[in-house]
């Protein structure tokens, strides 16, 4: 498969990036289609395409029969239940018929069912846009090219960023002026470096870690399960970080903006400005499509603690079946409403509530992570199990997944990464930083990146770079 961490897709999108700036204006929107249905294709086959294609279409025209009708209430909820059935079709029926068949007898009988790559994005785009032109802040595009592009755009088809109609639609405008501008491109490809670090030599290599620890969580106990919290956090948010930041630098080489997805969520000191910065196009949506429709906080305190763990537990409802990414999603919503009730009332240093909101995430990853409720329960009592002061050095961290060079690589990444993040929080600009330096200084910067990714980025066999975790949601 053909996700963006293979060598093909690295070469396929220079090769794009090329054609992209030697096409004529007029044909450049339906390239554009053409390349990111090709895109789809490689990744999820005829029947990812297919169904996107007639998903668009059937948005394209339910949008001016919605716009025209004096039934609109019966037109949205019948786009809203098709939709929501596609998803609960992608997400649930697998675990559904997995759970069938533990009660009833279907002999022979097998039902496959048809993975279809980037329907959790593209389907809550759609809704939208639909539920917009519902509530008159949207027309419908008479444009079926440009709804079309804006739905499988191939930067953002396996996960997200989930664009809205309207932002979208302005960028595509500006496609007809796109010329040939060697910083702009450059500047793209460094934001794709910079996710391509996280990804690959960050992500990547503590993912083994992770992926031993959290399965055998009753063979360990204390602070070695606590780090392995710790790093299963840092490894979602470097991986959906990097796929993201990957996503708007090619964007941005064409001159398109997309959504930035992350904002530095980490330096968050509350649960509530976390979720302002973390997978902000889908958490923007839960609000603006979940929360505020619910009545928001506009109906008394008891009824806005309840609006908010309705709408958290929906969004982890969203991210698959089973009971654990529920959980996940009412425990981040628990932890925002004792925040209004305790801590905020407080007076705590803030860099005391920056590691107060990152631990409270990162024990809510705990159920996002562990396969079921079960293991998540051992993992939590087995890391505040300390039998004695010696567990604090127990286990050779050497032997859990990678040998000892790389976790050397793995602490270093991760310093460069905070580092660079520590400075973009206090407002220093790494890239305006970069551009101050003479010719030679920025050049032997560049092709520092790309050695560095290239020797450090490709790991051989025990590595699975091909997939994001967020490639499964």
């Amino acid at each position: 498969m053909m996700t963006f961490t293979t060598p093909q897709f690295v070469f396929t999108m220079l090769t794009f990036l090329i054609c992209w700036h030697l096409l004529p204006h007029i044909v450049k929107k339906p390239a554009l289609l053409l390349f990111s249905y090709y895109y789809a294709y490689l990744l999820g086959g005829f029947w990812t395409i297919g169904v996107l294609a007639a998903a668009t279409v059937l948005t394209y025209f339910w949008a001016f029969l919605l716009a025209k009708s004096s039934h609109k209430k019966i037109l949205l909820f019948l786009y809203i239940f098709i939709f929501v059935a596609l998803l609960i079709y992608e997400k649930d029926t697998a675990i559904l018929i997995e759970t069938a068949s533990k009660f009833i007898d279907t002999g022979n009988f097998t039902l496959k069912v048809v993975n279809m790559i980037g329907v959790s994005y593209y389907v809550l785009s759609a809704m939208a846009y639909i539920i917009d032109i519902y509530r008159g802040k949207e027309t419908p595009d008479k444009n079926l090219i440009d709804l079309a592009v804006w739905l499988v755009f191939f930067p953002k088809i396996i996960a997200g960023p989930i664009e809205r109609h309207a932002h979208f639609k302005n960028e595509l405008d500006r496609i007809t002026e796109c010329k040939f501008d060697f910083e702009r491109i450059k500047r793209g490809l460094l934001i794709c470096a910079r996710g391509y670090f996280y990804k690959i030599m960050i992500a990547d290599r503590i993912a083994n870690f992770v992926n031993i620890m959290f399965p055998n969580a009753s063979d360990y106990h204390g602070f070695i399960l606590f780090f392995a919290m710790i790093a299963c956090s840092i490894q979602i948010y470097c991986d959906f970080a990097g796929y993201s930041l990957i996503a708007y630098g090619i964007a941005y080489a064409i001159d398109i903006r997309i959504t930035n997805n992350f904002n530095l969520p980490f330096f968050s000191a509350s649960i509530r400005e976390l979720w302002k910065r973390w997978h902000i196009s889908f958490s923007t949506w839960i609000k603006d499509y979940i929360y505020i429709p619910l009545g928001g906080s506009r109906k008394g305190k008891i009824r806005q603690y309840i609006n908010l763990l309705i709408s958290f537990v929906i969004s982890g409802a969203w991210h698959g079946p089973g009971v654990n990414y529920m959980i996940w999603g009412g425990l981040n919503g628990v932890f925002q409403i004792f925040e209004q009730l305790v801590l905020d009332k407080i007076k705590i240093p803030k860099f005391i509530r920056i590691i107060i909101t990152f631990l409270q995430f990162s024990f809510a990853v705990i159920f996002f992570r562990a396969d079921t409720f079960q293991n998540a329960k051992i993992f939590i009592k087995r890391m505040l199990t300390i039998k004695s002061v010696k567990i604090l050095a127990e286990g050779d961290i050497s032997a859990l997944g990678l040998d000892i060079k790389d976790w050397y690589v793995l602490f270093i990444s991760f310093g460069i990464a905070f580092i660079g993040e520590l400075l973009q929080y206090k407002g220093i600009s790494l890239y305006k930083t970069l551009q101050s330096k003479n010719i030679v200084i920025r050049w032997t910067c560049y092709y520092a990146i790309i050695v560095i990714l290239t020797v450090f980025g490709i790991y051989g066999n025990n590595f699975d770079i091909n997939n994001f975790i967020y490639f499964n949601f």
